[in-house]
């Protein structure tokens, strides 16, 4: 019976490490894609910044602000994070006309 119940152990254990291993790689892949995202976001912005667009790059990230504000948001967990982020968007709404629009647009 101990040699049963060691082998049932051992493959409980290798199944685990199967699971584990496999969340750690998809939460790998979910991070690089988010850093892939950033990065995307944050040369598009730079360009026009560059080359002297300021309105556009402040339309393109208050419309990036707004599609997570409005759109995104509902499906994140709640937390104090998430909660001091929303309060700051509303807050630079106040501040910003570009931010304040693309918060009332909805998108379609």
């Amino acid at each position: 019976m101990k040699p049963f119940a060691i082998a049932v152990l051992v493959f409980a254990l290798g199944l685990g490490n199967h699971f584990l291993i496999g969340a750690v790689r998809s939460q790998f892949r979910s991070s690089s894609a988010q850093d892939q995202t950033l990065a995307l976001v944050s040369l598009h912005t730079l360009d026009e910044l560059q080359a002297g667009h300021v309105d556009l790059a402040k339309s393109f990230l208050a419309r990036q602000v707004a599609y997570y504000y409005n759109d995104v948001q509902q499906f994140d967990v709640p937390s104090p994070t998430k909660q001091n982020l929303l309060r700051d968007i509303e807050a630079s709404s106040l501040n910003s006309p570009e931010l304040k629009d693309a918060l009332s647009k909805k998108r379609q």
